[in-house]
């Protein structure tokens, strides 16, 4: 990671970055509660933020096959796990 710095300026404190939620997901027809953390996952991806106006975002996660994922409504917020 690269480090920044102005010449004359105090370092800022590094906010801490606020991680992604799954509060649904879809199971055939039907959208349940969540059952498993984004950390159960390798792989992320924000398809929509604020789906439909609904608040949540649209979110597909997966491991090693995009083909075998699920869809989670939820919240992307700062994008990290």
């Amino acid at each position: 990671m690269t480090k920044v710095s102005v010449f004359g300026q105090e370092a800022e404190q590094e906010k801490k970055k606020k991680p992604i939620e799954f509060v649904k997901y879809l199971n055939g027809d039907e959208v349940e509660q969540c059952p498993s953390p984004p950390s159960d996952y390798e792989n992320l991806v924000l398809l929509e933020k604020n789906y439909y106006c609904i608040g949540f975002d649209l979110m597909w996660a997966h491991n090693d096959s995009p083909n075998d994922g699920t869809l989670y409504l939820g919240h992307w917020n700062d994008g990290v796990v």
